[in-house]
């Protein structure tokens, strides 16, 4: 994955010329506006937008179910702790590069002259990237295919964990607790079709995905923030809230579910939801507009039309891109709101309505053992007294080596059942 990557963007910034051509055309094209503060919940992307949703973004790394694998393969919780902080630097390496890469293939199609959106070289912003591959690499053998496998290697990689963690817990949640005790081959049957069985169902919707215009990334933030957020705030809420339980965690997860799962579906069938005013295209001056056999009269119009948008001086008199916005109206400004907004508004509600349901109930005894006392950690400074009203009742360990050591207990137990569930 890392040598496919780096391979466009050593590649991409050669045929434009060099960094500093390609930073030049960035930036003068407006894709160098890396820190937009303004606090406008409906912006696409801003400072807080990315701040916000990336430091809950980040817990992903400890909630999903590949990760708990991961974690009960660790001997020990040091191990565990520096696995997460290498993970962190990978991603953020990652995340990094495909950004650089997204800048280079700009600027390589605006040196080029010809932006493959609007010629209609390509119907969907995520073919982009494999046709500027398939440009820049069509005279060396071999790096095609290297890139095919670093992307077959990215997703394979990542389908395998998430497959098998979906089999240990249908096996574990679903299929165990309901059938009569087995024999481990047969219970290796069964979770081996399992696999069989997600694996067709991924296909299916891989398939249904592709017909939805927009980059992949939006789209799976806007249908999977209703599940992801509801999840990471019951996660959180059973961590923090000592006096959260089970119906506290439910109502709140299903408050969640509801309602972030509504602004989802607004945002993909709503006419009226607002649309962020589009960047300066690329230039378009080389492109074979009158080339193309079976070119419509509405394609024309639409390169035509794009065309003039940005070059022409009396499209608006003194307006800008914002001002040519139209403004939603009633429940379209709640389904204008910013999709990477969608999981912390989930994860939010978890968090109040669980707290608020759970306050009405009856305490239950709680192990200090599962519940990270954070008022200790960040209000060292606050009276005991208050501290101890926070608390609920739970009391802490003594020291943090104590706790360390409860951890280590706790994991060794973790990998000892972990012997126990079948593996594929």
């Amino acid at each position: 994955m890392f040598s496919g990557t780096f391979a466009i963007l050593i590649k991409g910034t050669m045929e434009v010329g060099g960094v500093a051509n390609t930073w030049s055309i960035v930036k003068e094209k407006g894709r160098s506006n890396l820190i937009d503060f303004n606090p406008d919940p409906t912006i696409r992307q801003s400072f807080w937008r990315l701040f916000v949703w990336g430091l809950i973004y980040g817990f992903k790394l400890q909630f999903t179910q590949a990760s708990f694998q991961r974690i009960k393969a660790t001997p020990t919780v040091a191990k565990a702790k520096q696995m997460y902080f290498i993970a962190c630097f990978l991603f953020l390496l990652i995340s990094g590069l495909a950004v650089l890469d997204g800048a280079v293939m700009f600027a390589y199609y605006h040196t080029k002259g010809c932006d493959p959106l609007l010629a209609k070289q390509v119907n969907n912003q995520n073919q982009l990237m494999a046709k500027m591959v398939r440009d820049i690499f069509q005279d060396i053998p071999c790096l095609p295919g290297l890139f095919l496998a670093s992307l077959f290697s990215a997703a394979l990689s990542t389908m395998s964990s998430v497959l098998s963690a979906m089999s240990a817990m249908f096996w574990e949640d679903i299929v165990k607790p309901h059938m009569k005790p087995m024999s481990e081959r047969k219970a290796m049957r069964i979770t081996q079709l399992s696999v069989f069985i997600f694996g067709g169902l991924t296909i299916i919707v891989t398939f249904a995905i592709s017909g939805i215009d927009g980059p992949i990334s939006r789209i799976c933030d806007i249908t999977g923030a209703c599940i992801i957020g509801a999840l990471y705030g019951m996660m959180l809420l059973g961590w923090f809230v000592p006096r959260a339980n089970s119906l506290g965690a439910l109502v709140g997860g299903m408050v969640s579910f509801l309602f972030v799962g509504w602004i989802s579906f607004g945002k993909l069938v709503s006419s009226g939801v607002r649309v962020d005013a589009k960047l300066e295209p690329a230039s378009t001056d080389n492109c074979p507009v009158f080339n193309v056999t079976g070119m419509t009269n509405a394609t024309l119009m639409e390169y035509t039309y794009s065309e003039a948008t940005w070059n022409s001086s009396s499209t608006i008199a003194g307006a800008t891109q914002t001002d040519i916005v139209s403004e939603p109206q009633g429940l379209d400004i709640l389904y204008s709101l910013s999709y990477k907004w969608l999981m912390p508004i989930g994860f939010s509600l978890v968090f109040i309505v669980g707290s608020i349901i759970s306050r009405f109930q009856a305490r239950e005894p709680v192990d200090p053992s599962l519940i990270i006392p954070v008022c200790d950690y960040l209000c060292c400074c606050i009276p005991e007294r208050i501290r101890r009203k926070i608390r609920c009742g739970v009391e802490y360990p003594g020291t943090d080596k104590k706790m360390v050591e409860d951890e280590a207990e706790s994991m060794k137990e973790l990998v000892s059942a972990q012997k126990n569930v079948p593996t594929i």
